[in-house]
């Protein structure tokens, strides 16, 4: 192994540069995400380089420039009980994230928020928040670092960081809208509105509700759990609540639900409708199968990599939101 830390025999910038017909600068510029460099261009230097086992030199090059090249990738629920880290939309995600920050020569440190509030992921360039808390406390905690920051949910008044999020209301209103052509009227809602991306799912419900005779019976907190899920809908059943559909803020949710209801005798979704959000693979395990709004983790893991990728080496951000469909099954129809 030679001092820059290399094999003899392990693929070069050079090389990738000479099979891909261009310049070693335009290289070094496409594996960083560079907008300089143009998409066509850029997949083309991925693909040479992925092709010859061409990896960035992540340790030469900081020493080199002095720069750690790494990106935290903060949890807010790893250790809270609301939502599990098995959560499949989370774990797309951190894989959209390595395909983002990996070609590009960056590392990914994955922790928590308290670990990283504590100071124990020291030297990252940037941060990327998957998990925004309770009306926002984890993202304005790392907000007061003042290092180059994304979050994956909803902007949040008050708080100043790039936001990158699915379109929740417009999935919130696409799940009234289809619970309403199938004939249910008096509509329950599961979900801690406390969560920003939950609360717009919820704006979005309420505002096709108000423009049709359907009503809301209740809105229940509850985390994002099938335990969660079916303690909800048995605490509305127990308080007699009337309702003939549920729209539940996740696909975990909408499986507990489901269940509680079953367990009570009531026909799902002959007497109940019932809608969930995430599209994760419980919803299609399930039985009945759970109709639900499909997120893209994997698209939106790759959208938070390369906005933090640019906001380290100060280019343009693209802050998209994400589109989410409605996937029809057994549980509304």
């Amino acid at each position: 192994m030679n001092r820059a830390g290399m094999r003899p025999d392990q693929p070069t910038m050079e090389q990738v540069a000479e099979l891909a017909g261009v310049s070693k600068i335009t290289v070094s510029r496409a594996l960083r995400g560079s907008d300089l460099v143009r998409p066509e261009v850029r997949e083309r230097i991925v693909q040479v380089a992925k092709q010859i086992g061409y990896r960035v030199n992540v340790a030469a090059r900081s020493l080199r420039t002095r720069r750690s090249r790494t990106v935290a990738v903060v949890i807010e629920q790893l250790n809270r009980g609301d939502r599990p880290i098995a959560d499949p939309l989370l774990l797309s995600m951190i894989g959209g994230l390595l395909e983002a920050l990996s070609p590009a020569g960056y590392a990914m440190l994955l922790t928590t928020n308290e670990q990283f509030i504590a100071g124990n992921a020291l030297g990252a360039e940037g941060v990327v928040v998957l998990g925004e808390g309770e009306s926002g406390r984890s993202l304005s905690q790392i907000e007061a670092l003042a290092l180059p920051t994304i979050a994956w949910g909803e902007p949040i008044a008050g708080i100043n960081v790039p936001v990158i999020g699915s379109a929740n209301a417009a999935g919130g209103r696409q799940a009234a809208q289809h619970l309403i052509a199938g004939g249910r009227t008096s509509l329950l809602f599961l979900g801690d509105a406390e969560h920003p991306e939950v609360a717009a799912r919820l704006a979005g419900f309420r505002e096709v509700l108000a423009a049709s005779t359907a009503r809301l019976v209740e809105v229940m907190a509850c985390p994002f759990t099938s335990e969660g899920g079916a303690e909800a809908v048995t605490r509305a059943l127990d308080a007699g609540a009337d309702f003939d559909g549920v729209f539940a803020a996740s696909d975990f949710i909408a499986a507990g639900a489901c269940d509680a209801l079953l367990a009570r005798g009531i026909d799902v979704p002959g007497k109940v409708a019932i809608v969930g959000f995430d599209d994760a693979p419980i919803a299609s395990g399930h039985r009945p199968q759970l109709t639900s709004l499909r997120q893209d983790g994997a698209a939106a893991g790759r959208a938070l990599g390369s906005a933090i990728i640019a906001q380290i080496e100060h280019t343009a951000a693209r802050l998209d939101q994400l589109p989410v469909e409605l996937i029809v099954r057994e549980s509304s129809c």
